[in-house]
């Protein structure tokens, strides 16, 4: 039998419910974003679900209602920013001012304690305002105890973080 040729990556499915979060209205967002995670969901979260057949655990409820956090408020917009696959979660977070402690404070956490941390972070990133952040990377965070994902979150922070007095520095010789 031939290899099924409609597979997803993890990346191409959270593109695609990202793009249908950004066309929700705004009080579709507003009920997502009080939704609780533990409780049955919210019609909207449901319709998301069989969309985009998300798993319907407390995780995916979670999950939804954090990307409804880091939507942009407002009418639907085709040019509203929620995913960007090439602004990697940590230098979102340092570009927001995101405390180098609490980012520690995160990767120190079990795996079980992330949930809410991760939706401490979005809730950051949203008030601070950001042009779209790796929502993959909040995903694999979320959903994979894999260590890999917390190097990847500090690797990126760290080099945002390296790039941005690389460049002060770089800026102070030149006034020199």
């Amino acid at each position: 039998m031939p290899p099924e040729e409609n597979r997803q990556t993890p990346g191409d499915r959270v593109f695609q419910l990202a793009q249908s979060m950004v066309k929700l209205d705004p009080g579709q967002l507003a009920r997502l974003r009080r939704m609780d995670p533990e409780g049955p969901g919210e019609g909207d979260f449901w319709r998301l679900a069989v969309q985009h057949d998300l798993r319907t655990d407390s995780k995916s409820l979670l999950f939804v209602r954090i990307l409804a956090l880091l939507t942009p408020k407002g009418d639907p917009d085709g040019h509203k920013m929620l995913h960007d696959r090439s602004k990697p979660l940590g230098a979102a977070l340092f570009e927001a001012g995101y405390p180098e402690t609490r980012l520690l404070n995160f990767l120190a956490l079990p795996h079980a304690k992330r949930g809410e941390a991760l939706e401490r972070m979005a809730r950051w990133l949203a008030a601070k305002g950001h042009n779209g952040v790796n929502c993959t990377d909040i995903a694999r965070l979320l959903f994979s105890d894999d260590v890999s994902h917390s190097r990847r979150l500090a690797e990126t922070y760290y080099r945002a973080k390296d790039k941005a007095q690389s460049q002060t520095d770089s800026n102070e010789d030149k006034a020199a």
